[in-house]
């Protein structure tokens, strides 16, 4: 058989990689896509045997060859499809070993043959006189690995057991008090957790960071936790010793002030050395980043953070509670056990709120009764002599001596009334009305929050916590941190979890009210609240609701808003566009109708919320706008959103990064408009934005005016306004800057930037290097549609 060409080739050979399923424009991006992390993790997540058996060579003795040169003489044989690098560790820039994957099987044949085994010479680019690199080609072989054993599952609580042994007891407070017996961690459950934290502190005392210090925090030690729950540790680096002058070690480069996403990295380094630690997961993009593991020999799941020690102190604070009163731990138990069991509560994310916020649910509602069973965290900081103990500028110190404080006054209710008045209580309250508030003890409604007088008047002394950055309380449910008093702990939680929880809770209070009298009570007491079958409140729909909007709208320009987002604005804002942005752009100034509800209310919306999308989309995400009549297309030029996978970028957090950037006042919801008495909202309007993707190959958009907009009503038709339609600006996306955003969000810094500034550079590094595409990625139109 000849040897195959040794030399330059006038065929160009085919450049694709099949995991990834893209064909490379040219020799230029081969090295970088096959070396690149988004090509090796799509290796990790195939299963290569499957796929390279028998279909794939191991290339190694590469000499100073670069990967180009390589595929070029591999492509002689047949198709590659998928090259895997493997570099030299001892000499940086060459290359140790590629395996080589291509279309089918009789091509490693040849390769293999005995004919041309120590035949493959390639080319060494740029050598005087022309010089060959002999390389070695072997058959790529899958060798036998048995995986390590999977970490056993953690016991937990047998709810068959539970319900089996509350029902042999009569009495339901016995049955709350064997309940609390059932489900708590026994000493030997303590001691693993407790193990475990040694056994991290002493790992990382071997490291650069000798001075670190493990806080468990927690269900664990909160006492309120069941068999099984997870263990929660806050780790305190601290300052690393100096760096290692030994090229292996684990943390070398490692800057001496760390932020809390490469602190996540260093600890999993660590943590890798660590036989005992199974299945490490980082979690740079969340609020707190976390590093996850589970620990192998008791299945375990463990969650580290480094951000502070609020969380701690927020565990002390809640056995504080549990031990001012002997009611207080059982009630707690009672009602954190029924929403596990309906999966109301127990992780967070999803339609499940926090444990921790349930808990302080129970906290708030002990709080605020007339004999109150707890005592405000406001009290306990207010203690003579309690030295301030800050973190993040918030202080998180409280006196934990119940005898200094003042005396709580006497409550003669039993654990099963308490229970029962619980339920009662959040059952019957508006919670999409009201802040819950355990730094006083307090149930506030959310109007009190209109102006920043009666807000200060209430919290005296305390940091402003409300404003742009502030208190979240626009949220289904807001209920305050006892001490970081900017965060709402259920600011995550949707208005479907919050109708889900308060009718579970409607459903338990008939029950446990009808255990609190002998005749009455059902046969196995409280048993009957482990088979409840609950009806979900429906959603209520209100008028500015988007599906009665739309009722009103043609039907024809129905479809654009199947896809939408809805996006408050205040009189405040309102004001700021028209005396910055307007009056720069010669328009007139429209305050007074904001004030007054002329017809320029609905022409002021429609102007401001083309606004947001052009500084959004234009500015910060580097959309083009286009600059044709967009009125001049058919509604068949347009595609229905159902069948094309395009994200909308606009979202109501990207309304508040402009309010940040621009310094403009921002007020969450129609509630929090200062001065205002409209407290239903009737003076703040909302804009509806949605986004369309048309053909837009050989057509170029423009805005459009607002002559087509439905004359606004006067004040007096304010409660039912008929809805005011534009048809809104043509944008294209020529760069995917959504890909790696939140990665490179963790890098980054904000630092002092504001928010739009920060999202802008981030763009900036996203298109870094990118070659402009001969047509845009995306292409879309946003409509808007105001009352």
């Amino acid at each position: 058989m000849n040897d195959p060409p040794t030399t330059t080739t006038t065929t160009t050979p085919l450049l694709r990689c099949d995991i990834c399923r893209l064909t490379l424009s040219d020799s230029n991006t081969l090295e970088s896509h096959f070396m690149g992390k988004k090509h090796q993790k799509a290796v990790r997540s195939v299963d290569l045997r499957a796929q390279q058996e028998g279909k794939a060579v191991y290339l190694t003795r590469l000499g100073a060859l670069k990967l180009p040169e390589v595929h070029s003489y591999m492509s002689t044989f047949g198709t590659v499809v998928n090259m895997q690098v493997g570099e030299h560790k001892d000499i940086p820039g060459r290359l140790h070993h590629i395996i080589v994957e291509f279309e089918n099987e009789e091509v490693v044949s040849v390769i293999l043959s005995k004919d041309m085994r120590e035949k493959h010479k390639v080319e060494v680019p740029g050598s005087d006189p022309l010089r060959f690199q002999a390389i070695k080609i072997f058959e790529r072989k899958f060798k036998e690995r048995a995986r390590s054993p999977s970490p056993p599952v953690c016991s937990g609580v047998s709810h068959d057991q539970v319900r089996l042994r509350l029902a042999l007891l009569g009495d339901c407070e016995e049955q709350l008090e064997e309940l609390v017996n059932l489900t708590h961690l026994n000493k030997e459950e303590v001691q693993q957790r407790v193990d475990i934290c040694k056994n991290i502190q002493k790992t990382f005392s071997r490291s650069q960071f000798s001075r670190c210090t493990v806080y468990p925090f927690g269900s664990s030690i909160n006492g309120l936790g069941f068999p099984g729950c997870d263990l929660d540790i806050y780790l305190e680096l601290g300052p690393p010793k100096e760096i290692s002058s030994n090229p292996t070690s684990l943390l070398n480069n490692i800057p001496v002030s760390m932020t809390e996403q490469q602190k996540v990295r260093a600890a999993m380094k660590l943590l890798k050395e660590i036989p005992q630690c199974a299945r490490l997961n980082p979690i740079l993009a969340a609020r707190v980043p976390i590093l996850k593991f589970v620990h192998r020999p008791s299945g375990i799941h463990c969650d580290v953070s480094f951000k502070n020690r609020a969380s701690v102190r927020n565990t002390e604070f809640i056995r504080f509670c549990t031990e001012t009163d002997n009611r207080v731990k059982p009630l707690m138990v009672a009602v954190r056990y029924l929403a596990r069991h309906y999966g109301l509560a127990g992780g967070g994310g999803g339609l499940k709120m926090s444990n921790y916020a349930l808990t302080m649910m129970v906290i708030v509602y002990l709080q605020q009764l007339e004999q109150p069973l707890l005592f405000t965290v406001l009290e306990l900081q207010a203690v003579a002599g309690l030295e301030d103990d800050l973190n993040n500028n918030w202080n998180c110190n409280f006196c934990q001596d119940f005898t200094r404080p003042r005396g709580l006054p006497a409550n003669q209710s039993t654990t099963l009334q308490l229970l029962s008045d619980f339920l009662q209580f959040y059952s019957q309250l508006d919670l999409a009305t009201v802040v819950l508030c355990p730094l006083l003890g307090k149930v506030i409604p959310r109007t009190v929050f209109l102006s920043t007088t009666s807000t200060q008047a209430i919290f005296p002394s305390i940091p402003f916590f409300l404003g742009p950055t502030g208190l979240q309380t626009d949220k289904p449910m807001c209920l305050q941190d006892p001490f970081e008093l900017t965060h709402n702990v259920c600011r995550n939680l949707p208005e479907k979890a919050v109708r889900n929880l308060v009718s579970h809770l409607r459903e338990a209070a008939e029950v446990v009210t009808s255990c609190l009298v002998q005749e009455t009570r059902p046969v196995g007491g409280l048993v009957n609240l482990f088979s409840m079958e609950v009806k979900v409140e429906e959603e209520v729909v209100k008028a500015d609701n988007v599906q009665s909007l739309l009722k009103e709208l043609e039907v024809a320009k129905r479809g654009f808003f199947m896809n939408n987002i809805k996006i408050p604005l205040n009189k405040k804002y309102l004001g700021w566009f028209c005396e910055t942005v307007q009056k720069s752009d010669g328009g007139d100034d429209l305050v007074g109708d904001v004030h007054h509800g002329d017809h320029g209310d609905s022409h002021l919306l429609l102007d401001c919320g083309a606004h947001l999308v052009e500084v959004v989309l234009g500015d910060c995400l580097k959309m083009i706008e286009q600059e044709a009549d967009i009125e001049s297309f058919a509604d068949d030029d347009f595609v229905n959103t159902d069948q094309i996978d395009v994200k909308t970028v606009l979202t109501e957090q990207n309304v508040k990064k402009v309010n940040d950037d621009q310094k403009v006042p921002q007020v969450k919801n129609s509630s929090q408009v200062e001065g205002s008495d409209d407290v239903d909202g009737s003076e703040c309007v909302e804009v509806k934005l949605e986004a369309t993707s048309p053909d837009l190959a050989d057509q170029s958009l423009k805005r459009s005016g607002s002559e087509n907009s439905a004359k606004a009503p006067s004040k007096k038709a304010r409660l039912h306004p008929a809805p005011v339609y534009r048809a809104g600006v043509g944008w294209t996306v020529w760069s995917q800057v959504w890909v790696g955003r939140r990665k490179l969000g963790t890098i980054i810094e904000k630092g002092d930037l504001g928010t739009l500034e920060w999202e802008t550079r981030i763009s900036a590094k996203v298109m870094e290097g990118e070659v402009r595409m001969s047509e845009p990625e995306v292409a879309f139109k946003v409509h808007l549609l105001t009352r």
